[in-house]
């Protein structure tokens, strides 16, 4: 497959992307990426991250920002460029028939990543960005679903996250992390919680008291059958669990979906 240089393709488009706006606005970008090489198809994509960040690089005014700009741009395109080989076919088959699909998500990400401080999110995101364009499933509430819930996650929480994804393996702990950390058990509950709240973990407590609340409503039922016979002493109560001090967590479906589009 023929490969193009992202100035010659940004050259081609211009009507989307001037090049010398390009050269004005993002002066890193187009001195590192310029030679990047692309395929005609993600070339294209790669243009329309260009030409959506221009705006943003217009209103940058303070030297640090820009400087992070530059960086998570040039990083999602190092990462988009490594994983063309994925990417092609779809990319071609996006743009001619859901070009709207591929411009919204685009704009998540880049909602996401142009002011992002950590590095290692922005390679989340972009990864997440290229297996969303990749699937087969292109409903856009659910890719904006999972670029909002990344928007309010850290790099430690995802941490925390794979932790509860590889239990009994090898790896890391949560015991690593917080000695690594200098972390105090309070602070990780903290953290456990907020994956919870955003359906990624499961509090084996809240399993214990949904099965306990069922047993009781099965029980009652029960009784108000048995009530109205002479003889009721063969309704049994419910056996229900105790719930321990400790609260303890799984991982849930939607924890191990996200983890793995997040992955390389």
């Amino acid at each position: 497959m023929d490969q193009y240089k992202l100035e010659d393709l940004m050259d081609a488009t211009k009507e989307e992307v001037g090049k010398e706006l390009v050269e004005k606005l993002l002066p890193a970008v187009i001195q590192e990426a310029a030679s990047f090489l692309f395929d005609k198809g993600v070339g294209m994509l790669a243009c329309e991250i260009v030409g959506s960040v221009l705006p943003v690089a217009n209103n940058v005014l303070l030297s640090y920002k820009q400087r992070r700009l530059e960086r998570n741009v040039l990083n999602a395109l190092n990462i988009v460029q490594n994983r063309q080989t994925e990417l092609e076919n779809r990319m071609s088959n996006l743009f001619e028939n859901n070009p709207l699909y591929t411009r919204q998500i685009t704009e998540a990400l880049l909602d996401n990543i142009v002011d992002e401080i950590q590095e290692k999110l922005v390679e989340y995101n972009v990864n997440g960005y290229i297996n969303l364009l990749k699937s087969d499933h292109t409903n856009i509430d659910l890719g904006l679903m999972f670029f909002k819930t990344m928007s309010q996650l850290n790099d430690l929480d995802i941490r925390i996250l794979k932790v509860y994804s590889n239990l009994g393996t090898e790896g890391e702990s949560i015991v690593s992390i917080c000695n690594e950390l200098d972390l105090e058990l309070n602070q990780i509950q903290f953290i456990k919680e907020k994956l919870e709240r955003f359906g990624l973990l499961q509090s084996r407590h809240e399993e214990i008291n949904d099965d306990n609340l069922n047993k009781i409503v099965k029980y009652l039922e029960q009784v108000k059958k048995k009530s109205k016979l002479i003889n009721s002493n063969d309704v049994m109560f419910p056996n229900l669990r105790k719930v321990s001090g400790a609260d303890s967590y799984r991982i849930t479906p939607l924890g191990k979906n996200y983890l793995t589009m997040i992955d390389r």
